[in-house]
């Protein structure tokens, strides 16, 4: 138990220098590389529309084409989760 309690502080340091932005900033740059793209259609047909209210780092997309919203991380792996971004990212990288 005692080595547990240990891990899980350490894990926390580290979550602690991963920074929210800069992960979402990856997530779209590893998605987009050129132009951002429906995540309904894929239609390039679309406007920047604001941030997500809970997390500023998440960028809203308007979709001109199709008339859908979407998000950063709309139809990945991370969409619907409620840990921040960074927490996944770390979860990843432990993976390897």
């Amino acid at each position: 138990m005692k080595m547990a309690g240990k891990g899980s502080h350490n894990i926390l340091n580290i979550r602690g220098i991963i920074d929210d932005g800069k992960c979402f900033h990856t997530v779209r740059e590893l998605r987009w590389s050129d132009r951002v793209g429906c995540a309904h259609r894929g239609s390039d047909t679309v406007v920047k529309h604001g941030r997500d209210e809970t997390r500023s780092e998440r960028q809203r997309y308007h979709c001109r084409n199709c008339n859908r919203y979407f998000d950063d991380l709309t139809g990945t792996i991370f969409e619907g989760h409620h840990e921040p971004l960074n927490v996944w990212i770390l979860c990843l990288y432990s993976w390897d």
